[in-house]
């Protein structure tokens, strides 16, 4: 029960770093869902389902601008396996529910 809080504490603290490039709030938005969340259990396995389709659009993305444009500089392979890793992350906590 923890592990899921500070999951979407943490997830929603990514969020709002990456916010710096958002200018319609949006990611600020979704980062506020998932710390709601992370106090009201109702709304904890939504979150953590959102959590992990949207660690999956950003991997997906991320891996078609590999195959378009060729390998990356190695900070942007490690932003691709922290993408991937929350997302396998997600989806064990979601098992777990």
């Amino acid at each position: 029960m923890i592990f899921q809080t500070l999951y979407l504490i943490i997830s929603a603290s990514a969020l709002v770093y990456l916010a710096k490039f958002d200018h319609y709030g949006l990611y600020i938005a979704i980062a506020l869902f998932w710390v709601i969340s992370a106090f009201y259990k109702p709304l904890t396995s939504i979150a953590i389902w959102s959590i992990v389709v949207f660690m999956a659009g950003f991997a997906l993305m991320r891996l078609i601008s590999i195959t378009a444009s060729g390998v990356p500089s190695s900070y942007y392979l490690i932003i691709l396996l922290g993408e991937i890793l929350i997302m396998l992350i997600g989806i064990i906590l979601i098992k777990s529910i």
